[in-house]
């Protein structure tokens, strides 16, 4: 399945939204969103007016009409009424009308009947903007949708938590089995990115990405979008990746979400010792010694990288040891994640089990270990990535980008 993208029009008024669109167009997308609920003074013959002229523009591009009502996350309240007669206005021009189906119950039979015969297909959507429903509320919202006759059917939540995310993704994967329509799930934020593109687990059939702006938080720029789709869609790996860092880059956040993206397994090595030694690393430390634990990291690393097609997050002081990095390089590549003193004392600042900050959680300690540390790190490494903007679907593009150029990476043909 590919994946088609559409990217939002959010002007202010029709020269905004005409300008919108043709730059828009230069992104080429799959089908453009006109979110109506961005004019302020807004009527039948406003949008008969706007939509005629958007799909003069457009050509073979798909029109979306949305009206996003404030209940759901938009910019502006309406009666039922009106909102009925502003969508069946748009059908009349656009392919498909965005109808919120949960909030209108009442009107949401006749008013998608009316849409259809105007010669529009429905898009039935949900928003979550505060947290993700149950799984099971969920499923019940979207087989709703399905009965009051959408042709396709879309749900967005907010997660508070990456379990949020692991959950959503897990459930929008069984929605394709209990659905007769094709589905649109997102989970949103830049804790959710990653569900836009890993369309592979979720089976969504669009990803919105920004276009002049973002119209929901956590959408990814077009470019980024596209290319991401396309490694989801299927890519090969020679040897593995390994991320090195100082504590708190996120190695082991973008770690997760690129092996997401790629579907190249993942494998933390502190997470790794943990788990054979049935013990946390501060108490390992305190029991056993650093010696003890640098002993366990090499003989951990010497197993993990016999084999190839992964992603390993190592931890912080890995690759200080001249033995450990001759086992990464042998067998694949060394991504160095990059950030401020400040930005790593900021994230670390409330951890407890960071054994070499205990006696001594402060920015002075942080930067005096990230100055002893930095230029071996730049020394091994292959190719260096800055976080500082905790934006992981956007490293995982730079590390992608990279190790594509240097033929680590190869994107499938069919693609």
């Amino acid at each position: 399945m590919k994946t088609k993208i559409c990217i939002p029009i959010i002007g202010q008024d029709e020269k905004e939204v005409l300008d919108q669109t043709e730059k828009i167009l230069q992104m080429q997308p799959d089908l453009i969103e006109w979110r109506a609920d961005y004019i302020e003074k807004l009527d039948t013959d406003v949008i008969e007016n706007i939509t005629a002229k958007l799909k003069n523009i457009i050509g073979n591009v798909k029109l979306v009409f949305t009206f996003r009502t404030a209940d759901e996350g938009g910019k502006q309240s309406i009666s039922d009424e009106k909102y009925s007669e502003i969508c069946c206005k748009a059908a009349e021009n656009c392919d498909y009308v965005d109808v919120e189906i949960m909030g209108h119950m009442k009107i949401a039979k006749n008013l998608i009947a009316e849409i259809k015969k105007n010669g529009a297909k429905v898009i039935g959507s949900n928003h979550h903007f505060d947290n993700t429903p149950s799984n099971g509320e969920i499923i019940d919202i979207m087989k709703k949708m399905e009965e009051q006759g959408a042709d396709i059917c879309k749900i967005a939540v907010m997660p508070e938590a990456k379990e949020d995310v692991e959950r959503f993704m897990d459930v929008s994967s069984q929605l394709k089995d209990i659905l007769n329509v094709p589905i649109i799930t997102m989970s949103m934020g830049e804790l959710g990115a990653v569900s836009r593109i890993c369309t592979n687990i979720t089976a969504s059939s669009v990803s919105f990405a920004a276009g002049v702006d973002a119209s929901a938080p956590g959408q990814v720029k077009a470019d980024i979008l596209r290319k991401l789709l396309k490694v989801n869609e299927g890519c090969s790996l020679k040897g593995n990746i390994s991320l090195i860092g100082f504590m708190g880059t996120g190695k082991t956040t973008v770690s997760k979400a690129l092996s997401k993206i790629t579907s190249f397994k993942e494998i933390d090595v502190d997470a790794y010792i943990v788990e054979n030694e049935g013990k946390a690393i501060s108490d390992i430390f305190k029991d056993s010694g650093e010696a003890y634990f640098r002993t366990l990291e090499t003989n951990a690393l010497q197993t993990i990288s016999s084999k190839q097609g992964q992603i390993i997050s190592c931890g912080g002081g890995a690759v200080l040891k001249d033995e450990n990095v001759d086992i990464l390089k042998k067998n694949g590549v060394i991504v160095l994640l990059t950030a401020t003193p400040e930005t790593i004392f900021d994230r670390v600042k409330d951890h407890t089990h960071r054994p070499i900050l205990n006696n001594d959680m402060s920015l002075r300690h942080v930067k005096e270990l990230m100055e002893q540390r930095e230029p071996r790190y730049q020394s091994v490494a292959n190719v260096k990535v800055n976080v500082d903007s905790n934006d992981r679907i956007l490293t995982c593009y730079n590390i992608i980008n990279y190790l594509e150029k240097e033929g680590y990476i190869e994107i499938e043909i069919n693609n």
